[in-house]
């Protein structure tokens, strides 16, 4: 590995102890637990995923790399030396792509399909319509759900160079999609959103000229 790697996971190793780990579990926790999964708020994730599967994750893709492999978050410690501050935005990056999902979106747990408004419970296959679509209509809405998601992840990765973009993608994967209060959560100003905001749209339009034909084709599919 190259000198950049070693220092970078002897810094994972410096910070990464038992507390680090409680903190971010915890973390993860509480942002589950505000979140609506398969239908319920604080319900279970698909895949029954837990608070700590986050975490883990979370260490892997630092690790990766800084390894020097595939489908990793690089650390960028000059910039953001907290390692704990980096490994939560991986957190809620990952909760963000998971809970606007195409599963989390389309399908529903037991518990929430069994409720009615008044609290009662329904058997779901008494109302079920009888013109429900058919496997190869899910099946296509699947893949291209698929496709557009690629794009968007595919986009956030492109941003990897600029963690501050990268934060406010995370937002709006949290439907906060109004700059005011991303400017508060981000801990901006006005001023400094609108440049945040400015460079957001010269990104997208740099992605735009350098994936026109994956975009065009996700388009024609839609």
């Amino acid at each position: 590995m190259s000198d950049s790697s070693n220092e970078t996971i002897g810094r994972i190793e410096e910070q990464l102890d038992g507390p680090v780990i409680e903190r971010l579990a915890l973390h993860a926790a509480q942002k589950l637990d505000r979140l609506w999964w398969q239908g319920v708020l604080g319900g279970e994730p698909p895949g029954g995923v837990k608070a700590v599967d986050f975490v883990h994750n979370a260490i892997e893709k630092t690790l990766k790399a800084a390894q020097g492999q595939e489908n990793g978050r690089n650390w960028d410690y000059t910039n953001q030396p907290d390692l704990f501050a980096h490994l939560r935005s991986v957190i809620d990056s990952d909760i963000s792509h998971l809970v606007k999902g195409w599963e989390n979106r389309n399908f529903r747990s037991q518990a929430a399909l069994r409720k009615t408004d008044d609290g009662g419970e329904v058997d779901i296959m008494e109302i079920t319509p009888s013109e429900a679509p058919t496997p190869s209509q899910v099946s296509t809405g699947v893949e291209r759900e698929r496709e557009r998601e690629a794009v968007l992840f595919g986009f956030f990765d492109f941003l990897a160079d600029d963690p501050q973009l990268q934060k406010s993608m995370e937002l709006i994967f949290d439907g906060i999609t109004k700059p005011a209060e991303q400017a508060e959560r981000l801990g901006l100003t006005q001023k400094q959103m609108y440049v945040v905001t400015r460079r957001m749209r010269r990104r997208v339009d740099e992605f735009k000229l350098k994936n026109a034909k994956m975009i065009a084709e996700v388009k024609a599919h839609a």
